[in-house]
Parts: C-alpha cells; sequence; structure tokens
C-alpha cells in the first residue's frame, strides 16, 4: 500500500454564503458535509467511485485543487420561469490512486448542493459502482416523503418520520421543522451512465443514504473516457419555496445543443385515449381535433392505436384548423438508428409536430442511451418530445429544450382502469417529483376521478402542476358538463410561464401556487383535508393599479365550476374556501 497523506480539508461557500461543502480527506478515505447557513444538515457522508481504471474509494492522495465561479443568465424554452440564472462557487479537487487520477466537481448554491466525479484519459472505462451518500445530521429527527422503487415512477410519495428503510426512487424529500426542506435527487443523467436510486443503510445507527446503480442495471456501467458522472445534489431552503422555485436541475445540464429554437412552439394538447375513445377511428380524431380548435388549443395527440392509412389526412385537416398533429409510438418501434430514421422521417415528412414515446420502464444504461439518441434524432427533424413510462427528469430540457415534458409520475390515466391519484398525492407532486422536471400528469378528468378530488380541484391542476404540453384528458362532453365558467379557463390556461411562485402549502395537506403569463397571473390552489381549508390569498405581488380577478370556485352542490368577478389592487387579500379535496382558481390581469 503507498504511503497517505496527512489529513487535509477543503471547503466551498455558495456566492450567498447559504450553503457550505467541506470535503475531507484522511486515511485515504474521501468524505463530506454540507451545512445550511449555520445548521448541519448532513453529518460526514462517504464519497468514492469504483471504476476499471481505478479503485477510487480508498487509498486515496491529493494531488492539487483549483477553484471557479459559475455566473450565467440562460433563457428556458419553457419551463418555471422565462430566465435562470446558475451562480455557485464550484472546487475542484484531484486525488490519485497508483497511477491513476480522479476528479471530485463540488458546486454551492444558495439553493443546494451538487458534486460528481470525472476521470480523464482515454478509452473504455467501466464502473462498477459508488460509496457516495448522504447521512442527514440528526437522521431520525427528519420527516420524509419518499417513493419506493418503480421502473416508470407511477407510485405515490409516502410520508414518514425517523431513517428510512428500503430503497427509494429520486428525489426524495426531507423537512426538519426550524432547520431546512432537502431535496435529494440528480442531475444531467445520460447515456454514459444509468438512472440511480437510494438505499437506506443502518448498520451504523446514522441512516446513510446511498446512491446506487439502477436496480435493473444487470451489468457495469460501460463509458468512454474523458468521464463524468451524474451529479448527485441536495436541493435546500428555509422555506418550501425555495425548492419549488429553484432552477439547479437545469442549471446543472449542458447549455441548449439547438442554435434555433423558434419551432419549438409548447403548448396544449387534447387527447381522447383517457375518455375511451377508439383510437383507430378517424371520426373520433377529428371529433376531438375539431373541440380543441374550438378551444384554441394548439395540438391534438394521435394515442395508440392511431392508422398511418389516415395520418396524412387528419394532419391535413387539422392545418385548416391550426392545430398541430402530435403521435404515439412504443419506445420498443424506434430502439435502432435506422428505425429511429426511418419512422421519424416518414411523420416528419406527413406534417407531424411531435412523438409521444413510451414504456422505457427502467432506469439502465441502455434506455437512457435511447433517450440520448431520441432526443439527438428528433431535434435534428424539428419533432417535439415527450417520454412516457419514464424516468424522472435530471435537466434535460436545458440540454434538449424540445424535451417539452414526459410522465415518470402516477397521474390521472390511472383514473380510468384503477382508483387513481389522492388529493394527498396531489398535493405531495408539486414539492417531489415536479420541482425536478415537467410533468406530464394528463390533468383535468372530471368524470372518472371516482370522487376523490372536487371538479374545481382538477380544474386548479394544469396551474399548480408545471408541463409545458399540458394534455387535457377529459371528454368532450365532460368538459361541457360543469358549466361555461370552466370552459371559459381551460380556453385562457397557458402551458408556460414567464414566472412560478410557492405562495403556500405543506406536502400531502394543500398548495397555492401563483405563475405569471405575460401581464396576467393565474393562481391555482387544491387541499386534500377533510375539512373546509380558508385561504387568505395575498396579491402584493401584483404590480400598482387596480385588476380584475376571476375567481373559480365549486358551487355548493360541488355538481358545476362557478365564477366571480373581483376588482383587487396589490392591498387586497382574497378569501377562499377550499371544501374537502377541493380548490380554486384566479385568474388576475389589469383592467
Amino acid at each position: 500500500m503507498q504511503e497517505l497523506s496527512p489529513a487535509r480539508q477543503w471547503q466551498v461557500r455558495s456566492p450567498g454564503e447559504a450553503t457550505t461543502v467541506e470535503v475531507r480527506l484522511a486515511e485515504g478515505l474521501l468524505s463530506y458535509r454540507v451545512r445550511f447557513g449555520d445548521d448541519p444538515i448532513s453529518d460526514w457522508s462517504p464519497l468514492g467511485i469504483w471504476t476499471s481504471v481505478a479503485d477510487f474509494r480508498s487509498d486515496l492522495v491529493f494531488v492539487r485543487e483549483s477553484t471557479a465561479t459559475i455566473a450565467e443568465t440562460y433563457s428556458m424554452t419553457a419551463g418555471k420561469t422565462a430566465t435562470a440564472i446558475n451562480h455557485a462557487r464550484q472546487l475542484k479537487l484531484v486525488f490519485r490512486r497508483h497511477r491513476h487520477a480522479m476528479e471530485l466537481i463540488v458546486r454551492a448554491y444558495d439553493d443546494g448542493v451538487a458534486y460528481r466525479y470525472a476521470i480523464d484519459g482515454q478509452g473504455d472505462i467501466r464502473v462498477y459502482g459508488e460509496t457516495s451518500g448522504f447521512a442527514l445530521a440528526d437522521g431520525g429527527a427528519w420527516r420524509s416523503w419518499a417513493q419506493s422503487v418503480v421502473a416508470n415512477y407511477e407510485a405515490f410519495y409516502q410520508p414518514g418520520s425517523g431513517l428510512l428503510t428500503g430503497t427509494y426512487n429520486l428525489p426524495i424529500l426531507f423537512h426538519r421543522p426550524e432547520r431546512a426542506w432537502v431535496l435529494l435527487t440528480e442531475a444531467a443523467v445520460y447515456g454514459d451512465y444509468c438512472g440511480s436510486h437510494v438505499k437506506s443503510r443502518q448498520d451504523d445507527g446514522a441512516g446513510l443514504l446511498e446512491w446506487t446503480l439502477a436496480e435493473d442495471q444487470g451489468s457495469p456501467i460501460d463509458a468512454e473516457r474523458p468521464f463524468l458522472t451524474p451529479w448527485r445534489v441536495a436541493m435546500l431552503g428555509r422555506d418550501l419555496s425555495d425548492i419549488f422555485q429553484s432552477n439547479l436541475i437545469e442549471n446543472l445540464n449542458p447549455a441548449s445543443e439547438l442554435m434555433d429554437t423558434q419551432w419549438i412552439r409548447p403548448g396544449r394538447v387534447y387527447w381522447s385515449w383517457w375518455a375511451g375513445e377508439d383510437q383507430d377511428s378517424y371520426e373520433a380524431q377529428v371529433r376531438y381535433l375539431d373541440f380543441a380548435a374550438k378551444m384554441g388549443w394548439e395540438y391534438y395527440l394521435c394515442d395508440a392505436g392511431w392508422q398511418i392509412e389516415w395520418l396524412e389526412r387528419l394532419i391535413s385537416y387539422a392545418r385548416t384548423k391550426n392545430v398541430g398533429i402530435l403521435v404515439w409510438v412504443h419506445h420498443r418501434d424506434v430502439l435502432t438508428e435506422d428505425d429511429r430514421a426511418h419512422l421519424l422521417d416518414l411523420w416528419a415528412g406527413l406534417g407531424v409536430k411531435g412523438v409521444k414515446v413510451d414504456f422505457f420502464d427502467s432506469d439502465a444504461q441502455e434506455k437512457i442511451r435511447v433517450y440520448d439518441a431520441l432526443a439527438r434524432a428528433t431535434a435534428e427533424r424539428k419533432l417535439l418530445l415527450n417520454y412516457h413510462g419514464a424516468t424522472k427528469p435530471s435537466g434535460e430540457r436545458r440540454r434538449w429544450p424540445h424535451l417539452l415534458t414526459r410522465e415518470g409520475v402516477y397521474g390521472a390515466e390511472y383514473y380510468r382502469n384503477h382508483e387513481g391519484p389522492t388529493a394527498q398525492h396531489n398535493c405531495t407532486l408539486p414539492f417531489t417529483r415536479n420541482v425536478v422536471g415537467p410533468m406530464d400528469y394528463t390533468p383535468v378528468t372530471y368524470s372518472k376521478s371516482r370522487h376523490a378530488t372536487t371538479i374545481t380541484h382538477q380544474l386548479a391542476l394544469p396551474v399548480v402542476f408545471e408541463s409545458p404540453l399540458q394534455h387535457w384528458s377529459e371528454s368532450v362532453e365532460g368538459f361541457q358538463a360543469y358549466g361555461q365558467d370552466a370552459v371559459v379557463f381551460m380556453r385562457a390556461c397557458p402551458a408556460t410561464w414567464d414566472e412560478s411562485r410557492l405562495i403556500e402549502g405543506y406536502p400531502g395537506q394543500w398548495v397555492v401556487v401563483a405563475r405569471r403569463k405575460g401581464a396576467a397571473w393565474f393562481i391555482g390552489a387544491i387541499s386534500a383535508g377533510t375539512l373546509d381549508r380558508p385561504v387568505r390569498l395575498g396579491l402584493t405581488f401584483l404590480p400598482g393599479g387596480q385588476h380584475q380577478a376571476l375567481v373559480y370556485q365549486d358551487s355548493p352542490q360541488g355538481d358545476r365550476v362557478v365564477c366571480r368577478r373581483d376588482t383587487v389592487t396589490p392591498d387586497t387579500v382574497l378569501d377562499l374556501i377550499l371544501p374537502p379535496r377541493g380548490g380554486a382558481v384566479v385568474v388576475i390581469d389589469s383592467v
């Protein structure tokens, strides 16, 4: 064994000194810990990666360090905000194991911390695993909202307290009152790695959470050098709003590879699959397409079962209605380069505007490589992209801005054949899954939501949930059955936002979200309680002067959406009552 250097320690602080990451090398072992202000967030947690180049988990020797400040502002084609600010301090530490070097890259943001490993050189590299971990300080004192491993991420986030037991999908939300909110996740997951899960280890009593390779990753990671792992991320906030509003995951991704993004057109999408219509029926597609045109929605989705024999005719008809056509495809039909080229060229040539690719159901590296290939192939043909049966996002939409949404969520499609989402689940998603990227939940399912929520709870979801391709799910008759006021809102509600704010809320209990599009504000409120919940909605975020507010609520009988008009100013406080499992929507514009 080589002679080890004496213990060393380094630290990096965020630009506003809100977060601090300390890194320690002692007896050849690397570890780190995180502080948020003066509060410890993690205890010393292990670092290291085991590869075919070298086992960088022990016997490490320090070589050199460097620091940098990252300061950039970039535009988002679609997201929580129109503009994102990427501001961090970065520390790079190089360590040697025998003849080989590994670089640890650490970033400290005011709203979180992240690290990754880099291994330089040329040639193949295999990765067998990591010792990357996160040990919450006083782990048993934290509450958690975590989803057990499910290949397509379509499951509930279960609330808990104390140390976790088991293996979980990312992200995981933690809270300790008077200290912090923490969201663990990963960023920049591309085909040179797999998606990762988190496994709890309590044999040391510390409740260590370890990053593990995907459960269905049957072989080591196979990649080329120079090599980078995904970022291991802890988003941090004193308030939930700090987590909700953060663009940290996109900040940790490469800049857009697309020089021309003018063709990327987010929008509202209508589809008939949820309503039970025959997807192979041309007449059914036309009926739903006509309603999309009437509503001013930008797209209609031909879901599983559509027929190539009538696709060109439908596209021609849709063009006269100013509606774009999206098509569904099983991912197994576009696995190879030849298959992708054949089908995507055909559809793009016919005038298809985008594709929904389904049933990946895996975090394995081979499937992540398919995501990468599809992102590039669709971009080359100017086709929008939506993944279903998918892993969670990790900020890829910054690199590929035409990747407008993905599923990876237990959404409203489950109302069709199963019990489906609960109000508690809906009130948890804005603080877990939807934080890390767009979420194709397919909202507004009046007729088959099995009394899990009220109709205005459903109506609020396109505001509460962010998805730049927002698929509206109800049948034509269902949308028209609950009052013209609701139809007016559905025509007006956009799919992209210039600004997003969390007004108030708590996971699994209630959420009030305000999002701005131009000069108009859209506010969605939902509750999971079994009693009425009063909401006092302050409007201090409005510019000065008078504004018109349209307030949509459940009727006393719960059988329709009713609307009232108020004149408001920044000093106004709107009093709303959310009925059990209910909701409300407010649209505010200048008078």
